[in-house]
């Protein structure tokens, strides 16, 4: 059965077109704070052999240390404060930056910054058909979650079978889910903005929104680096 997003009855159309639209224009805000503070960090981290080469000692300590930081974001969003959630999603845009910049590192400029305006295009693209669809996405979440660990069992199984075909295959899989992903989670917040009015509960759902716009994006521009990229 589809979910039917709950939709406040005091208020009008209009009212909640309002709603959607500052809620994530507010999601949108946050998510281009952290693009730019990941990216200022990786920038500086390609352009120091210091850095870099912490950077890629550390590589698994980092990698632990975002993933720690968006499970205490996901699990514990009620009892943190929206101040709280803010420095927690720098902290973890800013260490996302530095874990970065060894894999960038390899790769030309003009490959990466091709890669990029794919990504922000295919990006656009499903995020504009999640926001004006009529079709109601809900039934899609549970269906891409399987397929999301379905692609990280691929992943880590690869590590040690080292197939370039599966790599190929593991890379096209990826890019459709979080394409996917991006439709589904625009639609899925354009309705949480209009029945959510309380404004601390606005501000941290708008961060958390952010959160998942922002892994959809880094992930579509990853997996296409993978087809796209030139290596030094």
């Amino acid at each position: 059965m589809e979910q039917e997003y709950p939709q406040p009855i005091q208020l009008t159309q209009e009212q909640y077109a309002t709603l959607a639209k500052a809620y994530i224009n507010k999601v949108y805000t946050w998510m281009a704070v952290s693009m730019l503070v990941t990216a200022g960090m990786a920038i500086y981290a390609m352009g120091s052999d210091k850095m870099l080469t912490w950077s890629f000692n550390n590589m698994l300590w980092l990698a632990l240390g975002t993933l720690g930081i968006i499970l205490i974001m996901a699990f514990f969003r009620n009892a943190l404060t929206a101040g709280a959630l803010t420095v927690l999603f720098i902290t973890f845009s800013a260490l996302e930056g530095v874990l970065l910049g060894p894999v960038l590192s390899v790769y030309t400029t003009q490959s990466l910054g091709l890669t990029f305006a794919c990504t922000a295009g295919m990006f656009g693209a499903m995020a504009l058909y999640g926001a004006v669809t009529k079709r109601n996405l809900s039934g899609m979440g549970r269906t891409l979650m399987m397929l999301l660990f379905g692609l990280i069992i691929a992943g880590i199984a690869n590590i040690f079978f080292g197939s370039n075909t599966a790599d190929l295959i593991i890379s096209g899989a990826g890019v459709i889910i979080f394409a996917l992903y991006t439709a589904y989670d625009t639609q899925r917040l354009l309705a949480e903005g209009a029945w959510l009015t309380d404004e601390d509960q606005r501000t941290k759902g708008a961060i958390m929104g952010a959160v998942n716009l922002y892994l959809n994006f880094l992930n579509l521009f990853l997996y296409l680096l993978r087809f796209l990229g030139d290596r030094e």
